[in-house]
C-alpha cells in the first residue's frame, strides 16, 4: 500500500515543478519585418531617422521618426497601405516639434456671420465663441479673440437676428528650421483580446496558479500520510505457562515429610 501513494505523490511533485517551468519561460515576441516595395510602387520622398514598436492593449504599433524641413506635409511622411509583420497598418497619431527657426508674427483680422437670440449686443454674446483658432496656406497659425458684434435690426422667421462677429489677434509662423515628427501606425484590424487579458491574468500566470495547487496537494498528502502511517506490529508478551494441578488422595497425604505407616514399622 506504500508504494502506490509514495509513487503518486512523486507523479504530483514532477507535474507541479514541470509545469512551473514552463510557467517561467515567457514566449518572447518576435519582431515582425518589414514589407518591401514592389518595383510599381514610388519611392518615398523621406525615409525615416528611425523605426521601433511597442506593444499597447494587446496589439503591437509601429512606431516611425522623421526629420524634415519646416514646412513638409505629413501627407508627404505618411504611407498608404503599410504592412507590418504580414498585417495592414493605418496612420494612428502625429506628434511634432520644431528645432531652430526663425517665428514671425502678423496681425490678422476674420468675421464670421451668424444667427443670435437677442439684439442686444452684450446678451448675444452668450451665443458666440470667444475665440477661435487660425490657420492659413502660409503657414500662419494662432489663436483670435472676439472683438465686437454687429446685430442686425431684422427679426428673421425662427425669432433670431442675423450678426457679424468681428475676431483678432496675432498668428506667428516658423519661417526655417527642421520639424521632428513622430508617427504612430496601428492595425487596422482590432486584435482578439481574450477574457484572461482583459482581467490582467496572463497565461504564466494561470500556469504558475495550477502548478502551485498541485505542490500544494502533494505535500498535504504527504502530511496526511505520515500522520496515519500504521505502527508495526510487535510481539506480544509470553504468558507464563501455568503449573499442571496435581492431586493426591487424602489418605496418602504426608505430613512433616513422614508416613503414619512408616512410625508404626519402627516401632
Amino acid at each position: 500500500m506504500k508504494k502506490p501513494v509514495i509513487a503518486a505523490l512523486c507523479c504530483l511533485l514532477a507535474l507541479g515543478t514541470t509545469t512551473a517551468a514552463f510557467a517561467e519561460e515567457p514566449t518572447p515576441t518576435p519582431a515582425p519585418e518589414l514589407v518591401e516595395l514592389s518595383p510599381e510602387d514610388p519611392a518615398p520622398q523621406f525615409y525615416p531617422d528611425s523605426i521601433s514598436w511597442q506593444e499597447d492593449g494587446g496589439q503591437l504599433l509601429v512606431i516611425k521618426q522623421y526629420s524634415v524641413p519646416y514646412g513638409t506635409a505629413v501627407s508627404a511622411l505618411t504611407e498608404s497601405g503599410m504592412q507590418w509583420g504580414g498585417s495592414d497598418y493605418t496612420l494612428w497619431g502625429v506628434t511634432q516639434s520644431v528645432e531652430g527657426g526663425v517665428a514671425e508674427e502678423k496681425e490678422v483680422t476674420q468675421d464670421f456671420e451668424l444667427s443670435v437670440r437677442s439684439a442686444d449686443a452684450e446678451t448675444a454674446r452668450n451665443d458666440v465663441k470667444e475665440s477661435v483658432a487660425y490657420d492659413d496656406e502660409y503657414g500662419f497659425s494662432g489663436s483670435l479673440t472676439l472683438q465686437d458684434i454687429t446685430i442686425g435690426e431684422t427679426l428673421q422667421a425662427d425669432s433670431t437676428y442675423m450678426a457679424t462677429a468681428h475676431y483678432a489677434g496675432t498668428v506667428t509662423r516658423t519661417e526655417a528650421g527642421t520639424v521632428h515628427y513622430t508617427l504612430l501606425y496601428a492595425p487596422v484590424s482590432a486584435p482578439v483580446v481574450v477574457a484572461a487579458a482583459e482581467s490582467d491574468i496572463t497565461p504564466a500566470l494561470l500556469i504558475m496558479g495550477i502548478a502551485c495547487a498541485l505542490l500544494f496537494i502533494a505535500v498535504l498528502l504527504i502530511i496526511t500520510h505520515l500522520l496515519h502511517k500504521e505502527p508495526s506490529h510487535t510481539a506480544e508478551p509470553t504468558k507464563p505457562a501455568h503449573a499442571p494441578k496435581v492431586y493426591v488422595p487424602s489418605g496418602d497425604i504426608v505430613l512433616g515429610g513422614r508416613n503414619e505407616d512408616d512410625d508404626e514399622e519402627n516401632l
